[in-house]
């Protein structure tokens, strides 16, 4: 199998994971008094006891909680880990726009967490009893009968050349309407090492913007990340809804409810450090510690675009603004062994259904790719 048919399976192996969870928004799902139990334990490890908590405007709590006593440090794998402190930014290939979008800042010494509900821990688990046969229908290439993916956008795969070790770009974020309960549109950056196999050495981290009412209930744009080291099979999860990810931010956090118009990730490995480092503008949300990883010394594939799934007896949704092509990417860079940015030139655009639908033009020169369209295919 080529690496262009195994990057494709791994960006449809998103795409199943991002279904799964929106499938998972029916929240009538009966359990027992044992499961009930169960999810109230998880809940207790999940919920750290916090310094300060409190509510956005639309009713989401947040607690800021003692940045050693995260969530995070209950991976067994971390429990020896060094805290990272990192700093601010100074890319001098970003303009500064992060600006404060929660009513309240955390102290120092405390970290923003966005609260877990049941109602998360329930659509979770109803995901993970499904997503290793949907896995196992991939690997097949058989597609699934539910529903259909698409995605535009474009890659960069290191091939037998130098690895890469980072990306970054700036991503327009709107306020999608005509995204309906069962259905998902978003737009990411993937970064990922061993596409080839075996799945228990396919690692991937990711962070972008979402719309998925089923998953989010309600219908906004939200800050999203991913990680996992296993081919997601049995590692690894959306924001903080496992241990893993170390969150460093007072003010940013993934799952929060996104309100501006620009998401300005950086995802790079710490050259002193190995762990994988997340910012948004200047602003070091946190990290993917190198302990949880068993195969992410450098990343053989980089994905950046959007994506969007709905079932087959309604038209797909919108993706990027839902206009053809007025979405973008921009200040698009690989980061080299030498911790160099470098716009990519070998790249391969990815566009499943055509312009009619959704579209795709990444521009060499200044390192920028448009996006997006209004959907509406349907199956027939």
């Amino acid at each position: 199998m080529d690496w262009r048919r195994r990057s494709v399976l791994l960006f449809l192996a998103v795409c199943f994971l991002l279904r799964n969870q929106a499938a998972a928004g029916d929240n009538t799902w009966d359990l027992t008094e044992e499961e009930d139990s169960e999810l109230e334990r998880e809940l207790k490890t999940l919920n750290k006891p916090y310094v300060k908590s409190f509510k956005d405007e639309y009713g989401i709590t947040y607690d800021c909680v003692d940045i050693y006593k995260q969530p995070a440090f209950d991976h067994p794998l971390l429990k020896n880990h060094t805290l990272q402190f990192p700093k601010r930014s100074d890319n001098t290939n970003k303009v500064s726009i992060i600006k404060q979008t929660l009513p309240k800042l955390c102290p120092t010494g405390t970290v923003l967490i966005k609260r877990t509900t049941k109602e998360d821990l329930m659509r979770a688990r109803k995901y993970a009893h499904q997503i290793q046969s949907r896995m196992q229908l991939l690997q097949a290439q058989i597609r699934d009968s539910s529903g259909d993916y698409h995605y535009a956008g474009v890659e960069f795969a290191a091939g037998q050349g130098p690895k890469y070790y980072g990306a970054s770009a700036n991503l327009d974020v709107f306020q999608l309407s005509g995204v309906s309960h069962n259905q998902q549109s978003e737009t990411q950056i993937v970064l990922s090492k061993g596409a080839g196999g075996p799945k228990n050495y396919i690692d991937t981290v990711q962070a972008g913007w979402l719309v998925n009412p089923g998953l989010q209930g309600d219908d906004r744009a939200h800050f999203y990340t991913y990680w996992t080291s296993d081919g997601y099979q049995k590692t690894g999860c959306f924001n903080l809804d496992c241990p893993g990810f170390v969150q460093t931010s007072t003010r940013i956090t993934p799952g929060m409810v996104y309100t501006l118009s620009t998401l300005s990730l950086t995802i790079y490995r710490d050259r002193f450090t190995s762990n994988w480092m997340l910012y948004n503008d200047r602003e070091p949300v946190g990290y993917w510690p190198k302990e949880i990883f068993n195969n992410m010394a450098d990343c053989s594939l980089v994905q950046m675009h959007g994506n969007v799934y709905s079932p087959f007896d309604e038209p797909s949704p919108p993706m990027g603004s839902g206009v053809l092509n007025q979405a973008k990417f921009t200040n698009i860079f690989l980061t080299d062994g030498q911790g160099n940015n470098r716009l990519p030139k070998n790249f391969r655009e990815l566009n499943d259904l055509g312009e009619r639908y959704y579209g795709v033009d990444y521009r060499v020169q200044n390192g920028g790719m448009f996006y997006g369209g209004p959907g509406g295919w349907k199956k027939t």
